[in-house]
């Protein structure tokens, strides 16, 4: 075993939720694996909880599916490593040392610069990516006091306390798993970029068309409604209307969500140029960049609200997403009528008669 081993990670262009973010932070820092990032992530749905909603992108998660360029994630119990020689810091090392990212649950409480640190227990996630036995130290990624996403480190006698001092509240609970990824060295250099699978997302989620056919088999039944694509703008300001009636409550999750899906389909364009794989319109291009501007602000004036409490924040916040919405609306048909232009298979209007 070596003194120490850093691999590398990235900041990805989404860190909203860890069951998304981790796995990208690793593809970011590997060119082969970035032509599958930047051909999925275009379809969201959405979880309508009443109480309150949840925005997610509709891509598998290394969680539960394979993602080619990872070639699947090793998931070990708590009580399987309780059979590992050296217990928690050990696994972790060998693991790095063979080129192996470990997710983790720890408890914040134990954690420096995180929320929860000494102050109450908290199970929480982080990404380790490398060790120092000269400091007795990890490096790991995680979401710290001001909630974004960053690197850092902590002992080692830090995390041990931390991945001990705590139970998980029954064996199916995903604080009860460690899970190993690596990259696959193999099966990432022959993931083609997919132009044509990056437009009938967009496609769906422009018409708001659900995408679960395409994976049936993958599904399970959900406790409840899922809400497609662009139809995500009428059931945040659902969500407001509920809040103000105090018949549920306004996350600023959701809105960060959006922000990062415009974020992403910019770098997602600017990544199809670099490469060749496809060239967007000038007009299509700036249209993008005010969107991103247009989330930008609908973030803020959650965030603005969420520091008054004044009900003419969420009030403007509704008319900033009608007029996203339509934004996006126009952006989307132009994008489509022109990669169809330039020769790409068109889908639009089977779609629109479907509907």
């Amino acid at each position: 075993m070596t003194a120490g081993r850093t691999l590398p990670i990235a900041v990805p262009d989404i860190t909203s939720y860890t069951h998304v973010t981790y796995a990208l932070s690793i593809m970011h820092t590997d060119p082969d694996a970035l032509r599958w990032v930047y051909s999925n992530y275009v379809q969201l749905f959405t979880w309508d909880w009443v109480q309150t909603v949840q925005v997610d992108h509709y891509t598998q998660t290394a969680e539960h599916h394979l993602i080619p360029c990872l070639g699947g994630t090793q998931k070990l119990t708590r009580k399987t490593l309780e059979k590992y020689q050296g217990g928690f810091v050990s696994l972790v090392r060998d693991s790095i040392d063979d080129g192996q990212y470990v997710w983790a649950f720890l408890d914040e409480f134990y954690i420096p610069g995180t929320v929860a640190y000494q102050n109450r227990s908290n199970p929480h996630s982080v990404l380790i990516h490398g060790y120092d036995d000269a400091r007795s130290t990890f490096q790991f990624t995680g979401y710290f006091e001001n909630q974004r996403y960053g690197e850092t480190e902590a002992s080692y006698a830090d995390f041990e306390k931390a991945y001990y001092g705590f139970e998980p509240k029954d064996e199916i609970q995903p604080e009860n798993f460690i899970r190993l990824m690596k990259l696959n060295s193999y099966y990432k250099a022959f993931y083609e970029f997919k132009t044509h699978w990056v437009m009938e997302q967009l496609e769906e989620y422009w018409l708001a068309k659900p995408s679960s056919r395409r994976m049936e088999a993958f599904e399970e039944t959900r406790p409840c409604p899922i809400i497609w694509g662009s139809d995500v703008y009428g059931r945040l300001q659902l969500q407001i209307d509920r809040h103000i009636a105090k018949e549920g409550i306004i996350d600023h999750r959701p809105f960060y969500v959006l922000w990062e899906h415009k974020k992403m389909m910019n770098r997602r364009i600017a990544y199809m140029e670099e490469h060749g794989f496809y060239k967007v319109s000038e007009r299509s291009k700036e249209e993008w960049r005010q969107i991103e501007q247009s989330a930008l602000l609908a973030r803020n004036l959650e965030l603005k609200y969420l520091m008054s409490f004044n009900n003419r924040f969420l009030e403007q916040l509704k008319e900033r997403l009608t007029a996203l919405k339509q934004e996006e609306s126009s952006a989307i048909e132009r994008m489509l009528e022109d990669y169809a232009r330039s020769g790409g298979k068109k889908h639009l209007y089977i779609l629109k008669e479907e509907a």
